[in-house]
């Protein structure tokens, strides 16, 4: 039986990905802030963790690989947005931002690249944004943070590959999430129009799409930063 780790596992992409593997039968462990949410999926090891802390980091991973064995596939989703002109951002922002975004990420790969290198195997995942590929006006540090998500995939599935590690991002559009409630109803519908499909995307959707990543029928597939987004960036 596979082992998944995920951190932000409780809420909106996070929580769509740990409902659906654990419904394939996947063992999950969920690494967030806040440990286990009141929608807790049964079966599932809930840990508390901060992506941004390496030792809180280490630990939950070590306490997750005891639980439920060698780590198959990682996915670093955890992130946080601030939106504002780019001159009103203060340094605990952009601490903040790429500390959770990317430091997040970089952590988390830092501690089960060990386990899969041992086991001649393995998947990376990460939950990207459409704005780390073209950027967004008032979301200067959250494309920023998302940038820096991209092209650590890239070099990470160049230096992996040879250990039979692959390493991918999945890139939302706009998916109905709790990042989204910062939009009235007008701003969001822009958005709609805006997108070739008309809609936002939904977090299960990105969840499909990560699972597919992740399986054998994705097995030529690494380096690749791929586009969830209803046409809204081509």
């Amino acid at each position: 039986m596979s082992h998944l780790i995920i951190s932000g596992g409780t809420r909106g992409i996070g929580r769509a990905c740990v409902s659906l593997f654990a419904g394939k039968g996947y063992k999950v462990s969920s690494l967030s802030r806040t440990g286990t949410p009141d929608n807790a999926v049964e079966g599932v090891l809930y840990l508390q963790c901060d992506v941004r802390d390496p030792d809180s980091v280490k630990s939950a991973v070590e306490k997750a690989v005891g639980e439920n064995g060698p780590v198959d596939v990682l996915i670093s989703n955890a992130g946080i947005a601030v939106s504002g002109l780019a001159q009103d951002f203060k340094y605990q922002d952009y601490r903040d931002v790429m500390d959770t975004n990317f430091g997040g990420l970089f952590n988390l790969a830092g501690a089960v690249i060990p386990y899969m290198v041992r086991q001649g195997k393995g998947v990376i995942l990460a939950t990207s944004s459409m704005w780390g590929q073209t950027g967004a006006s008032c979301e200067a540090l959250y494309s920023a943070s998302k940038g820096a998500v991209d092209s650590y995939i890239k070099a990470l599935a160049k230096e992996l590959g040879p250990s039979g590690i692959r390493v991918n991002a999945v890139s939302p559009g706009a998916i109905d999430t709790d990042m989204m409630s910062g939009y009235d109803d007008e701003a969001k519908k822009v958005i709609c129009d805006d997108t070739p499909l008309g809609k936002l995307g939904s977090p299960d959707e990105i969840a499909e799409v990560m699972f597919f990543l992740q399986s054998d029928k994705a097995s030529f597939i690494t380096g690749q930063i791929i586009g969830a987004n209803g046409g809204y960036l081509i």
